[in-house]
């Protein structure tokens, strides 16, 4: 099927990268449902809102399934008016929102040489000619999606077991603490308890991201050793008067 842009649209960078991806996306097959599902799994990291989504739904659900294989591209033309009433969205907002899809490199457009969008099918039901919104770029990074996602979760739960050990860090340095002013052992508790609480204002509120988590998780470790090491000093010392 011969897509090569005609269309009247201004080139840019994004739209060039849109063009490339579709270019790559005819190359493969993909099942439309692994498409959709690949990009909202990654939906935040993309930068995409409930808004750019809806929309992509809309348009994947204008396609056939036929139109993801090999050899194809999944053009849809769905008119201004249809799409207003699918999605709920103003003629403006419409546009935003395609245009925020082009730009992450989720669609491109496949301009007629008048503006028009519209398309035919064959008898098998296979896109014959089309212009409208090419969806192709969406194929084409479903690998990448995948890819990242498993990444995401990995660092989820990297980023869960910090906390986790962050928690029992702290609460074994203040257990210390306290314990240690209870028994009246000599020693800078104050001082400590203090670099403690410190230590909770500074990384606590909103602490996220693998290395922030890991620079509050190796501060309060370091609390950690320091308490224990004069705990045990101290407790000695005591047991020897």
């Amino acid at each position: 099927m011969d897509m090569t842009q005609t269309g009247w649209r201004k080139t840019t960078p994004a739209l060039a990268r849109a063009n490339a991806l579709a270019e790559a996306g005819e190359q493969l097959s993909v099942a439309r449902n692994q498409a959709v599902v690949a990009c909202k799994r990654v939906a935040a990291a993309l930068g995409l809102r409930a808004g750019d989504l809806h929309l992509l739904d809309v348009l994947v659900a204008f396609s056939h399934p036929a139109d993801w294989e090999q050899g194809s591209r999944p053009i849809v033309w769905p008119s201004n008016e249809l799409l207003m009433d699918r999605t709920g969205l103003s003629l403006s907002a419409l546009k935003r929102r395609s245009r925020r899809l082009s730009d992450l490199g989720l669609l491109c457009y496949r301009d007629s040489s008048n503006g028009k969008r519209y398309g035919h099918r064959d008898g098998q039901g296979r896109i014959v000619e089309a212009y409208g919104f090419d969806l192709s770029p969406l194929a084409a990074r479903v690998e990448e999606f995948e890819t990242l996602h498993a990444r995401l979760q990995e660092e989820r739960a990297l980023c869960s077991a910090l906390k986790r050990k962050i928690v029992v860090a702290r609460r074994t340095a203040r257990a210390i603490i306290e314990a240690a002013m209870q028994q009246s052992l000599a020693g800078v508790w104050e001082a400590l308890s203090s670099r403690l609480n410190a230590l909770i204002e500074t990384y606590l509120p909103g602490c996220r991201g693998i290395l922030r988590l890991t620079e509050a998780y190796e501060a309060f470790e370091l609390l950690v050793t320091d308490v224990e090491e004069l705990y045990s000093a101290k407790s000695a010392q005591s047991q020897e008067v």
